[in-house]
């Protein structure tokens, strides 16, 4: 993306901020958040950036800040996203993730700005989901999708991916957390547990790569990547705080917590392109690629090399 206004809705989160240093440089850069601090504290590291404090759940303020600002490209990356929350709240998880992304779209049609991409951040837990946070975010994807069909001004993309390193509320953080504060053991609720991960540049390939191909209008564009044990990925985080002898404390499965997680699901399969180093998931069935398998973290498993990169990854977000 070059020479574009653009509106990184959610944009003081993890993403946000990669979003942001990818794209200042060559574009004109709007965030819109709720977040008054953190946004007063990148205000001071971004002083091109123009910052606006308001909520997905109003529409109002949506519109003023679309009006305002008169933004070509949105990247939706707001969302209630731990799923322990979300069991919690579900009402404030329909408000967010479902109802936010609705009010969004209807500002979008209703203001004619003409903007020329919507962009929406989804999640591996939209894949054949069992918890608030999935399920919401699954309806949130047909939102976008139905709303590419009824409209032909605003190309709209989504992208689909696992678990983001280093990210807010990841794994990294909090395991590295508990052990800087002296626990030599970790909560691990089952040692086959497998998680998709990826950086946050790739985070950003992703949205990339969907918004310049010709033929991802309301499909979800997936990338390709690998899964690892979270028993090898805790035993990493160990190694990089310098403590080789990391314990497990065996906890019971929590409440809309996968052993595996999915990309695609063996419905989706029959409709997804697959290409170099992505997927795309149509609305017809594709016989010609047709697989009987879903893209799970189980089926997935980096190894040799690419287990070893990864955990080297890992260890290089620990220690920074």
């Amino acid at each position: 993306m070059k020479n574009k206004k653009i509106l990184v809705i959610g944009g003081t989160g993890a993403l946000g901020q990669t979003l942001i240093n990818r794209y200042k440089d060559d574009n004109k850069l709007f965030v819109f958040s709720r977040k008054e601090h953190t946004q007063e504290e990148l205000k001071l590291i971004y002083p091109e950036v123009k910052f606006k404090i308001g909520n997905i759940k109003d529409k109002d303020s949506i519109s003023r800040t679309i009006l305002e600002f008169k933004p070509e490209i949105i990247v939706n990356a707001a969302a209630l996203k731990t799923v322990w929350v979300c069991q919690d709240n579900p009402y404030e998880s329909v408000l967010t993730n479902i109802i936010g992304h609705q009010n969004l779209m209807d500002c979008v049609s209703q203001l004619n700005h003409n903007i020329e991409a919507l962009i929406f951040v989804s999640t591996d837990k939209a894949c054949s989901p069992i918890n608030v946070y999935g399920m919401s975010k699954a309806i949130a994807e047909q939102l976008y999708v139905d709303f590419s069909r009824k409209q032909d001004s605003t190309k709209c993309i989504l992208v689909r991916y696992g678990n983001v390193l280093n990210s807010t509320g990841s794994i990294i953080p909090v395991f590295k957390r508990m052990i800087m504060s002296g626990q030599r053991y970790l909560p691990i609720t089952d040692a086959r547990m497998t998680r998709f991960l990826l950086t946050l540049q790739q985070a950003t390939d992703v949205i990339d790569w969907a918004y310049n191909h010709s033929d991802s209008n309301g499909k979800i564009a997936i990338p390709k990547i690998k899964s690892l044990k979270l028993v090898d990925i805790a035993k990493e985080i160990g190694k990089a705080c310098g403590v080789d002898d990391i314990e497990f404390k065996k906890i019971p499965i929590r409440d809309g917590e996968k052993l595996h997680e999915e990309m695609i699901s063996k419905f989706e399969r029959q409709r997804t392109v697959e290409y170099n180093n992505y997927f795309l998931i149509g609305h017809e069935r594709i016989t010609e690629h047709f697989k009987d398998d879903a893209y799970s973290s189980e089926n997935s498993l980096a190894e040799n090399t690419e287990k070893l990169e990864l955990l080297k990854t890992i260890n290089k977000f620990v220690r920074s």
